[in-house]
């Protein structure tokens, strides 16, 4: 199965479905879409995230999935906590979620939930960052000592060839 992801936004809702094996390939423009909608008014009610055709996840999107659940709950600050929505997951996704620590913080659900039809497919080619996945791979260590030391090399590695691609380290 091809490796995507779609997305669109429909009054308060946002859609997002990910289909094949996700990896960083595809996350900057669904990064982009996303946190566009979710800074936009009118506020976002509800995300759902379809994983029906989703065979497996790289942790570079677990920590987008991660990414999105604080931006969600920030933009939400005030109101009722809500989380976001991962739909019909299998069990090698939902084990991955639940390894890295994920699950805690989305809720998971097989409700059957409409999508609009013509959901626009994500991609702008471009090369995926060492920022971007740094960031990514963050947002995960932040959850738990154990992923911490699970990511410590690659965050490692990660933040040389972020500064080198920036053109230096950072003061």
């Amino acid at each position: 199965m091809e490796e995507a992801v779609y997305c669109k936004a429909e009054g308060t809702t946002l859609y997002i479905k990910a289909t094949g094996h996700v990896t960083a390939l595809v996350c900057p423009p669904l990064k982009q879409a996303v946190f566009e909608r979710l800074e936009a008014p009118p506020p976002v009610e509800a995300v759902y995230l379809d994983l029906s055709a989703c065979e497996y996840m790289d942790s570079t999107f677990l920590g987008l999935i991660v990414g999105t659940q604080k931006h969600f709950a920030r933009q939400r600050q005030g109101q009722a906590r809500k989380s976001i929505t991962l739909l019909s997951v299998n069990d090698a996704c939902r084990g991955l979620l639940r390894t890295i620590g994920v699950v805690g913080m989305v809720e998971l659900s097989d409700e059957k939930v409409r999508f609009p039809e013509d959901l626009p497919q994500l991609s702008d080619g471009a090369k995926t960052s060492a920022r971007f996945i740094l960031d990514a791979h963050e947002e995960l260590s932040a959850i738990s000592q154990d992923n911490r030391q699970r990511f410590s090399t690659l965050t490692e590695v990660l933040r040389k060839a972020a500064e080198a691609e920036e053109g230096g380290p950072k003061p």
